[in-house]
């Protein structure tokens, strides 16, 4: 197996993770609501018995751009409004914490 390929597959393998990591936070019955895919689809990826597509990357990306690059490359860059579910979950602990 060549580098270029086993990189290739790992980071689609990555791309999966954060994906199944979005789609069981927001719910398959929610995203089937959005459109496009209907929710045993959605269902079927969250529970790991089918894989997702690339369609439904996109579907992910186009309902949730500020995931985007999070969702695509694993990085994110909040001074530009590209977070990630972890960096938001932080952040709302931080605000929520009373000053004393």
């Amino acid at each position: 197996m060549s580098k270029a390929y086993s990189f290739r597959e790992n980071s689609m393998d990555a791309v999966r993770k954060r994906a199944l990591q979005l789609i069981r936070a927001v719910g398959p019955k929610y995203l089937s609501e959005l459109g496009g895919k209907n929710y045993e689809r959605w269902r079927n990826i969250s529970g790991g018995k089918i894989r997702i597509s690339t369609e439904e990357v996109g579907i992910l990306a186009d309902t949730y751009p500020h995931y985007a690059l999070w969702l695509i490359s694993g990085r994110i860059e909040p001074e530009n409004g590209h977070r990630s579910p972890e960096y938001d979950e932080a952040h709302r602990n931080l605000t929520n914490q009373s000053a004393g």
